[in-house]
């Protein structure tokens, strides 16, 4: 890959979530034609978490209806149920947690956040 030539090579991206799915459909609509690999710990496609936690558990909806919707197909390598573990930045590659690494030229990191509970538990127990 040229120094200067952004639209080629192999970009990962790190989060098979709504931040990643939106990542890798940018760099298409960008006019990115290299490789692109999405790694995510769940093993399920990118999926609309607030509807599960309100609707899917309240049972209003089922499960199978918060996938994400794609705005296009990312022509991606999706490696779903496996977390990356670590960044090998000498070597450019991405290490997962079943063994392998994946190389790359340029690494995004999407992972988002995890959900806090509240501190305060009788507060958190609050209905409503």
């Amino acid at each position: 890959m040229a120094a200067g030539d952004l639209r080629d090579g192999r970009i990962v991206i790190v989060g098979a979530s709504l931040a990643g799915l939106r990542a890798a459909e940018t760099l298409r609509e960008e006019g990115f034609t290299g490789s692109l690999t999405v790694v995510g710990d769940e093993p399920h496609p990118p999926y609309d978490r607030p509807p599960l936690s309100k609707q899917v558990l309240l049972g209003r909806a089922t499960a199978d209806t918060t996938e994400l919707p794609m705005r296009r197909a990312p022509d991606a390598e999706w490696r779903l149920g496996v977390a990356a573990t670590g960044v090998n930045p000498l070597e450019k590659r991405l290490l997962l947690a079943d063994g392998e690494s994946l190389p790359y030229d340029r690494l995004l990191i999407a992972t988002g956040t995890r959900a806090r509970p509240w501190p305060n538990p009788a507060e958190g127990a609050l209905d409503g």
